[in-house]
């Protein structure tokens, strides 16, 4: 594949930035189907890829948190029943 989509002629920043975006969209729901033209659109393309990891786990530590907030003060209020 290398040899067919010329990468082996690109420069190092080019190969690198592809290793990256292939890496990243291994273990998300990203996808390879739109090609970046150059290492500066496949860059930006990383960093979006990143700030949605950020922006998705901040959203579920938030959901997680809350949640324990809940379970805190539902123990609160049922050890004040229970009294």
């Amino acid at each position: 594949w290398i040899v067919e989509f010329k990468v082996d002629v690109k420069n190092l920043l080019y190969r690198y930035s592809t290793a990256l975006h292939w890496s990243i969209t291994q273990f998300t729901p990203a996808s390879m189907e739109v090609f970046p033209q150059n290492e500066y659109e496949r860059l930006f393309t990383v960093c979006i890829i990143l700030s949605g990891m950020l922006i998705f786990s901040s959203f579920v530590s938030a959901i997680t948190n809350a949640m324990n907030q809940l379970r805190n003060l539902n123990s609160w209020r049922n050890e004040q029943e229970s009294l």
